[in-house]
């Protein structure tokens, strides 16, 4: 058993010395700590150690190694969490709700008398079709959250739920004022044009393939994360079969894709376009993100060039 000091980097917290063992690990060394901060939740502690002037974040560490070294770690207090799971059931339960108040509401005719905008025609079919698609593609996330997904860490810090919630709560719920006429900036004559050429179940049956497609690639990712798991592999490495080989992150594909088909059956509406631009240059960077960790060179969206 050897002594490890850790400095604290929080007001909250005080420094302590605690005792370690080769057995240790970060939770419990995280537990130790807590301990002798008045029972702190553990998952609010930050361990880092300090390299060229820099905190770097400990990931797997030799405790006892460190403890010989006489290297000193550091703690910081990263404030109230609140779990994983809860902020994307919180996220994706924004849409689900501001879009069903908004349809609702453009089913009232005095409302849509009163707030309807003056430019556009009255479109209960396409308000109905976007509203259902828009509920089908967020039940499908609940869904995956509750029962698919696992998740690497317990918690976040909870102000995180208020950052990430923008997008879904935000950015997400700006499409539903187009049940009421507005975002729609292309002519009627150019639209006309191309939806003569366009069929609207062939839209559909599009979206709900790169939906299902979507569920399917979660749930491999899941069926190989426990097969992994048994396995005493806990690394996370790109699977080798199927669309794995050509495309790093193909839920993220089958993402844009479902968002596309969207925007199109949507009319190209500025409100969904906006939504699909900033979902898909974030899933671009976080894709280009897995390449760089993974140290692959595969596709995004299209192979061979993006």
């Amino acid at each position: 058993m050897t002594a490890i000091t850790i400095k604290s980097r929080s007001k909250t917290l005080k420094s302590c010395q605690i005792e370690t063992t080769d057995a240790d690990n970060l939770a419990s060394v995280a537990q130790k700590i807590s301990a002798q901060n008045k029972k702190i939740n553990p998952n609010r502690l930050r361990l880092t150690y300090l390299k060229e002037s820099k905190q770097i974040p400990l990931e797997k560490f030799d405790f006892a190694l460190a403890a010989a070294d006489g290297m000193d770690l550091y703690v910081k207090d990263l404030g109230p969490q609140i779990s994983w799971r809860l902020v994307f059931v919180i996220e994706y339960f924004g849409p689900i709700l501001i879009h069903a108040l908004v349809y609702l509401a453009s089913l009232n005719p005095s409302l849509v008398a009163k707030y309807h905008s003056s430019s556009q025609n009255y479109n209960a079919e396409l308000s109905k079709l976007a509203f259902m698609l828009n509920l089908l593609h967020y039940l499908k996330r609940e869904f995956e959250t509750v029962k698919i997904h696992k998740f690497s860490n317990s918690t976040m810090p909870l102000f995180n739920v208020f950052k990430n919630s923008f997008h879904y709560w935000v950015l997400n719920g700006l499409i539903s004022l187009g049940y009421f006429g507005y975002g729609f900036v292309f002519p009627e004559s150019i639209l006309t044009k191309v939806y003569s050429h366009l069929q609207i179940v062939p839209l559909i049956g599009a979206f709900l393939f790169f939906e299902t497609m979507n569920f399917k690639i979660h749930y491999d990712l899941r069926k190989f994360g426990d097969e992994s798991a048994k396995k005493g592999v806990t690394k996370r490495v790109p699977l080798q079969h199927g669309l794995f080989k050509i495309f790093v992150a193909p839920n993220y594909t089958f993402e844009v894709l479902s968002w596309l088909t969207f925007t199109v059956i949507f009319k190209f509406n500025l409100f969904a376009l906006i939504f699909f631009s900033v979902s898909t240059t974030q899933m671009y960077l976080w894709a280009m993100k897995k390449n760089k960790k993974y140290g692959t060179k595969r596709a995004f969206l299209i192979p061979g060039l993006l």
